[in-house]
């Protein structure tokens, strides 16, 4: 059973014919989780979700999968070879197509690079980097969850002139992924930091995900 009631569930693509990369893919799904805010912003679902945790499902579907998904209204974000599609929070039990989808098993090759989306951001234009602890181990399912939590956090604080302009210049954003040491370099410039529950895969407490 999952740990609330209410989860934001997001896909990303598996496709064997095309795979996309661990980084690519945590990227996608983190700015697919924030255009879903932004594309539904009237969603009742939003102001009873975020308190309590902001919990994410994310699993992996096939092209037909994304390309249903997005009939059925989802968002849909490309970053390189990775696409991502988020719906608004939806209560649990999931319907639809994300119904279909698994959880496990959500694991593509790391290549340890960074990776940009409309990079870099025109001067004046909030810059959204990521930073993703790769010593956790964690799998691309888990650290596109923590990744997605990363940006979400960070898109609500911008405010809505800010967060307005991130939008016009099309989402500009880096994900990093960085070893223990360089986590703890980076972290007296974050402006969120996102701990693990402890659910699966790390231990309770863990710090995963920084949005500089």
């Amino acid at each position: 059973m999952p740990a609330v009631d209410m989860i934001q569930p997001i896909a990303v693509l598996k496709d064997p014919a095309e795979p996309a990369g661990h980084e690519e893919t945590c990227l996608a799904a983190a700015l697919a989780s924030t255009a879903a805010l932004l594309a539904f912003p009237e969603d009742p679902l939003w102001a009873a979700w975020y308190p309590h945790g902001q919990g994410k499902s994310v699993r992996r579907g096939k092209p037909k999968d994304l390309r249903a998904l997005a009939a059925e209204g989802a968002v849909v974000v490309t970053v390189g070879t990775a696409v991502a599609a988020a719906h608004p929070p939806r209560e649990y039990p999931l319907t639809g197509r994300m119904r279909q989808l698994q959880v496990a098993g959500t694991e593509l090759e790391h290549s340890g690079r960074p990776v940009s989306h409309a990079w870099p951001a025109p001067e004046g234009v909030p810059a959204l980097q990521i930073g993703l602890d790769t010593a956790l181990g964690m799998s691309t399912g888990k650290a596109a969850a923590q990744a997605a939590h990363a940006a979400f956090d960070w898109a609500v604080n911008l405010g809505p002139e800010r967060l307005a302009a991130w939008v016009t210049a099309g989402q500009p954003a880096r994900l990093l992924p960085v070893g223990r040491r360089d986590m703890a370099a980076l972290l007296p410039t974050a402006s969120v930091e996102i701990h693990d529950a402890g659910h699966t895969e790390i231990a309770s407490g863990s710090l995963t995900a920084i949005a500089l």
